[in-house]
């Protein structure tokens, strides 16, 4: 078990030995919006988060702060008729996430690191990180872009519903209350996939191991 790994915890001595060891940047990025009633809104960035810290904690690297921004599938949607969209603080256009992203992960070469995974919480952000990929990767560096379903068998993920609610059960408890739901006629409001009523701490525990082993056996472990 690795002892400090989120950067913004790190003293610069302590970051140095960690990048020695183990030059991988993980970087988490999300969004803020609407994830039901019973789902904290920041859900999608402090998943990725969590999950990349326990991924370093295990395998070494060194974790950067989410970026609570994303891109927005449907950016325009009519607030009264779809009041979930009332709450969503996070949209940037994609050419603008894209040179953000672009920025950001030259500066992580720049000074270092040989191996960048990044994390993509809000699933629309990965193809745009994907698309850079191209153009920063050589061969010193690898740049890897995933969702956290994708490191599950059989497993497409949702938008809040039982995988979602699970994960963060696991992660977050006390940003989870599914008694918010109760006697709501618009209970399952932005809910896409399985009822969120089923989820359960020891689910999303199960799914999270094999995320996290899943995210390790995928990373170069020799430089």
């Amino acid at each position: 078990m690795y002892k400090k790994v989120k950067y913004e915890e790190m003293f610069p001595f302590e970051f140095k030995e960690a990048l020695e060891n183990k030059p991988i940047a993980y970087l988490p990025i999300g969004s803020l919006e609407w994830h039901g009633h019973h789902n904290a809104l920041g859900l999608d960035s402090l998943k990725a988060w969590k999950i990349l810290e326990l991924v370093a904690q295990k395998n070494g690297g060194i974790v950067f702060p989410p970026l609570f921004l994303g891109f927005d599938t449907y950016p325009d949607l009519d607030i009264e008729k779809y009041p979930n969209k009332a709450y969503d603080c996070y949209h940037l256009e994609e050419d603008l996430l894209k040179k953000l992203l672009e920025s950001y992960i030259k500066r992580m070469i720049h000074i270092g690191f040989k191996t960048i995974f990044v994390l993509a919480g809000h699933y629309p952000n990965s193809k745009i990180a994907s698309s850079i990929i191209e153009k920063l990767e050589n061969q010193d560096v690898k740049i890897i872009v995933g969702k956290e379903p994708d490191f599950v068998e059989d497993q497409n993920g949702d938008h809040a519903g039982k995988w979602e609610t699970s994960l963060l059960m696991s992660t977050f408890p006390h940003l989870v209350d599914l008694k918010l739901m109760e006697g709501k006629k618009d209970r399952l409001l932005a809910v896409n996939g399985e009822d969120p009523k089923d989820a359960t701490k020891e689910y999303g525990e199960k799914m999270l191991n094999k995320i996290i082993d899943g995210i390790i056996k995928i990373l170069p472990q020799n430089f």
